[in-house]
């Protein structure tokens, strides 16, 4: 059966004439916000504008390994990332608190809006900024690496 649909097209091709089908566009993953990069669960994220260059909120850490926002698993050597609902996959984020600060890269969705969060760190990036696990929820600023 296929090898006379192909017969038909080269047929109605050779005759200069478009086959009916239409020929689909080929899938690009594009690193650009609202790219496919920015893409999760089905669902487009929205495309805000960066933030301030310093900006200040609350972070908390969170320990399971997650699978990055482009669909791969973060690797075992990687120590330290981050969760944001709005910096695209890979944007690498300045994080300061308390005890110093880091530079990690944005890996993960999260955490949701109501929390009132805005980044959740990796226990390694967690400890960076704020000395140990047991503050929980903390004021810290951060800006996106440029």
């Amino acid at each position: 059966m296929t090898n006379i649909v192909v017969l038909i097209t080269t047929a109605v091709m050779a005759l200069g004439a478009k086959p009916s089908l239409p020929v689909p566009e080929p899938v690009t993953s594009s690193p650009t916000p609202g790219g496919a990069a920015s893409q999760v669960g089905g669902r487009a994220l929205p495309v805000v504008p960066m933030a301030p260059p310093e900006s200040p909120g609350l972070a908390s850490w969170y320990g399971q390994r997650p699978v990055t926002c482009d669909g791969h698993p973060v690797p075992w050597w990687v120590k330290a990332w981050t969760a944001n609902l709005r910096l695209p996959c890979g944007t690498l984020v300045t994080v300061s608190g308390p005890a110093g600060s880091i530079t990690v890269p944005v890996e993960d969705r999260g955490p949701e809006a109501w929390t009132g969060r805005v980044l959740d760190l990796s226990p390694a990036a967690f400890r960076a900024v704020v000395g140990n696990l047991w503050a929980g929820v903390v004021p810290v600023t951060w800006r996106a690496a440029a």
